[in-house]
């Protein structure tokens, strides 16, 4: 349980307000007595609809401007002149001007670039990109056009602008838009991943004649064919293109491989406007023009081309999608053509077509069931920023998810150059990470999840694999202590919020096999895998590999770590009480010792300088000279510290990692893994100087550190002065918004980041972000838009426990409202309020904190619109609560 020593002195005002003759209810059974004049219910805040204001262009950088868009929701208009920029040219990607946005919906994932074209991203088989760019082969991936207009060519590529034709992008939720203007016409399309589980990408393009004469221009629409899987390069074989007059659509079948027996086609479709013939092959429809100006545009005339069969991993062939669609328009009329780019089994393409032909509305309904989806987070007008980047992030989140079908699941990436650069599903770790904030925004991904990671583990005493390729093949890099650990947080978290203890029932298969267990023997196994690896000294063995931090143990020689002992010591204690609602309380007992050992040893692990050890190597102890971030966070969520050990721990955190007083500091962004190697209070070194300037490995500031840490801080309130103050502020300092304004020249921090960016003790490169594995890819890792949402729930005070919730809110200001899809907070002087959504239903105990002005049974209680009766435990306004599974439940505690 979060400690919640702060409430003790409640104790005491309760034990006042009871000499003062104030009846307190004994017990939730006890009633209050009753008032004669009936109360007014306060209004449930799961029926409150209003939108938060989201309208700053705080946090932009140097490269475009946030808006917000006619849907209501947040957008970014790229204004940047990539091509002569010196901004533009980015060092993440070896000075490559490519700026990237995500575009998806729950089954692919689309890379939108600053240059106008769009990358489209599968995981169903094999980890590939469907149309990967590549200039010197003509491939230019897809998702743009060419016009035609009075003998004229022009190009919706940026790049390929005419002196007298303008190109505005936008990257908004779920789309990459384009608008060209040229004399006589004006070009507005949008590329975006209709919502839902449809393998596919919608392309809606608006013609409109601003001439004061009639106009006959040609669109062409342009998508590419190059399946090309990462990192090795390989280029997918693929049959002669066909084209299916019937249904407008040319399709392509990819051969099967070794890896992908049942080969998904790749297909283009005209799904609305006129389709005068059609080009298939690079040759014929570039010609000598080259992308600029294709020589069947320029020409005006499609020769209905078939490119040849590719067989082979060697050579680009020469496939690709046009579509020549002629149009006349009066002066300011205007038509919408409209297309599809996608891929699917090959007797599924016609059907998937068909359903989206009709559908002239998808984008508008897409955009509104998105402005449904996002969060509503208000915590003041100084932080409007705040609450146009939440949306945003969990548009991010959401968006990066895909589907496996070796699986059967859908899964949320790590990401960025690990997925689409390096093409693996890693590490372990991160989807169970992910997932914490779909919990309340999707709790049947957050299931997926969950069994996806349950299915890597095999029926032995092995541990976990660290990551998976395609076709769910097993990735080992050595091995870690900690990816246990996260199975069984994510299913402890997921369970006693959901109160979907059935879950544990899943039938989960075992890896490398056909048996399966329940989810429930799975997550017993690794309880069992962690347990094996303890160690005399009370911390966790080190695998090949390490624990969080990959390579530790090469890098530090560790061999034993201390991260993992603060995790279970975290973790341990919530799936007992997971287990004891489950009904297995053998279990529960054997987690709760478990939790118990964990907490003693890293109360031993507390050194002398004021912070955890980070564990052990061959020559004693690490961690005694610097502080490691990674073990503090889950010794304080354990409770672990005393009140005056986590005072003095709260202080060198923000000493050495936040910088506050440190040479150098403080951190513009969130706090660092470790302290600079040239602050002069620092004893221990465990890297050269000169490689990230950190102390110790592995440095930089990482978004998954920082989110633990947030999380951490805030459950300090009222034991360490000023501690929602330091967790609002981390939470903050991990934004996009704050890396934006520290380095708005870096478009790694714009719209998404990578995992960890550089810490400012980095004189040479502070800007930068990345682990330098590839400068192939950049951006596009949730882990930023995962614990920003997370760290806001748990700031808003949603706690769940064995029994129900604990509303104690952690912001520093009175006023705040947070709704969330399953949950919500919302609280002002007098009043706080909020509803719970769970997949299981029965009843709850809400422990809620008395809200700001008033005192612990001064107040009284409702739940779902009835006054119930209460009483005060540690502080805290103490009443039941039933729910329905899938519906809302209301509640408030008032001051009457």
């Amino acid at each position: 349980m979060i400690d919640r020593r702060w409430w003790a002195p409640a104790l005491a005002l309760a034990a006042s307000v009871l000499a003062a003759g104030v009846l307190l209810a004994p017990a939730l059974t006890a009633a209050r007595p009753q008032r004669r004049i009936p109360l007014r219910v306060p209004p449930p805040l799961s029926a409150d609809s209003s939108r938060v204001d989201i309208n700053s262009s705080a946090g932009s950088g140097s490269f475009g401007k946030w808006f917000v868009d006619s849907s209501g929701l947040p957008a970014y208009r790229y204004t940047l002149n990539e091509e002569s920029a010196p901004q533009a040219a980015q060092p993440e990607l070896d000075g490559a001007r490519d700026a990237v946005t995500q575009i998806g919906n729950d089954r692919v994932v689309a890379a939108g670039f600053n240059h106008g074209y769009v990358q489209l991203w599968s995981q169903d088989h094999t980890y590939q990109w469907m149309n990967e760019y590549d200039a010197s082969a003509d491939h230019f991936s897809g998702g743009y056009g060419y016009i035609d207009l009075g003998g004229h060519t022009y190009s919706t590529l940026y790049d390929d602008r005419a002196p007298d034709e303008t190109v505005t992008r936008v990257m908004g939720v779920d789309y990459m838009q384009t608008v060209t203007t040229v004399p006589g016409l004006n070009v507005n399309a949008k590329v975006y991943a209709p919502w839902g589980n449809d393998p596919l990408l919608l392309h809606d393009v608006t013609l409109t004649n601003t001439s004061k004469q009639t106009e006959s221009p040609t669109w062409w629409e342009y998508w590419d064919v190059n399946p090309v899987m990462p990192p090795t390069g390989l280029i997918r074989s693929t049959a002669a293109p066909v084209w299916d007059p019937a249904d407008d659509t040319l399709s392509v079948a990819q051969t099967v491989t070794a890896q992908d027996l049942d080969p998904m086609s790749i297909f283009a479709s005209a799904l609305s406007g006129p389709v005068a013939g059609f080009e298939t092959d690079t040759k014929s429809f570039f010609g000598s023009g080259g992308r600029a100006d294709p020589a069947a545009v320029v020409a005006n005339r499609a020769t209905d081309s078939i490119a040849p069969a590719n067989i082979g991993y060697e050579l680009e062939g020469s496939t690709m999608f046009a579509f020549r669609s002629p149009v006349t328009l009066g002066p300011g009329k205007s038509i919408t053509l409209r297309y599809a780019y996608g891929y699917d089994a090959p007797s599924a393409v016609n059907s998937l077509v068909a359903t989206y032909r009709d559908q002239r509305s998808q984008f508008q309904k897409t955009e509104q069931v998105w402005r449904q989806y996002v969060p509503q987070v208000n915590v003041g007008p100084h932080y409007v920023w705040l609450s146009r980047e939440l949306q945003w992030d969990a548009y991010m989140l959401r968006s990066d998810e895909t589907y496996e079908s070796c699986a059967g699941y859908h899964i949320l990436s790590q990401g960025g150059y690990y997925q689409y650069g390096l093409g693996f599903q890693g590490a372990y770790r991160d989807p169970l990470e992910l997932m914490l904030p779909m919990i309340y925004e999707d709790p049947d991904l957050a299931r997926q999840v969950i069994l996806y990671s349950a299915e890597e583990q095999t029926p032995g005493a092995d541990l976990i694999p660290y990551a998976r390729l395609s076709n769910c093949l097993r990735f080992d890099l050595g091995t870690s202590d900690d990816l246990d650990d996260w199975l069984l947080m994510s299913a402890a978290e997921y369970a006693l919020a959901t109160r979907d203890f059935n879950f544990f029932n899943t039938p989960v298969k075992w890896a490398e096999g056909t048996e399966s267990a329940s989810l429930w023997t799975h997550l017993k196994q690794a309880f069992n895998h962690e347990q094996l690896q303890l160690l005399p000294n009370g911390d966790y063995l080190t695998g090949a590999t390490g624990d969080w931090s990959d390579l530790s143990t090469a890098e530090l020689q560790m061999t034993e770590s201390a991260l993992v002992t603060s995790q279970g010591a975290y973790t341990y204690p919530r799936l007992a009480q997971a287990a004891r609602d489950y009904g297995d309380n053998a279990f529960a007992n054997q987690l709760q010792a478990a939790g118990e050992a964990d907490v003693e040893s890293m109360r031993r692990q507390w050194v002398g300088r004021g912070w955890y050890a980070r564990g052990y190597s061959a020559e004693g102890q690490l961690g005694v000279g610097a502080i490691f971030e990674e073990p503090q966070p889950f010794s304080i969520l354990a409770g672990a510290p005393s009140s005056s050990q986590a005072s003095t721990l709260v202080h060198n955190i923000r000493r050495f990692l936040t910088g506050v007083g440190a040479p150098g500091g403080p951190s513009p962004i969130g706090s660092a893994q470790s302290p600079a190697a040239d602050d002069p209070l620092v004893t221990e070194h465990s890297i050269p100087a000169q490689s990230n300037g950190a102390a110790v490995f592995v440095g930089g500031v990482w978004y998954s550190l920082n989110g633990w840490l947030t999380w951490a801080l805030g459950s300090l309130q009222g034991v360490v002065p000023h501690a929602d103050q330091y967790a609002f502020s981390e939470l903050i300092r991990n934004t996009l918004w704050a890396h934006a304004n520290a380095y708005p020249d870096s478009w790694d921090g714009i719209l998404s980041v990578d995992d960890v960016c550089n810490a400012w003790y980095d004189k040479t490169k502070a800007s930068q972000c990345g682990v330098g594995l590839s400068s192939a890819w950049d951006t596009m890792i949730p882990h930023q838009d995962s614990w920003s949402l997370w760290d806001t729930i748990e700031l808003a005070g949603i706690h769940s426990e064995q029994d129900g919730f604990q509303i104690v809110p952690e912001f520093p200001m009175t006023n705040f409202n947070v709704r969330f899809q399953d949950a919500g907070v919302a609280r002002r002087r007098g009043l706080i309020r909020g509803y719970i959504t769970t997949v299981g239903g029965g009843q709850m105990t809400m422990d809620v904190a008395p809200p700001p002005g008033t005192k612990a049974g001064a107040d009284v209680a409702f739940a779902n619109g009835h006054l119930v009766r209460t009483k005060v435990v540690g502080g805290l306004v103490q009443f039941a609560m039933f729910t329905k599974p899938g519906r809302p439940s209301n509640y408030a505690v008032e001051l009457r």
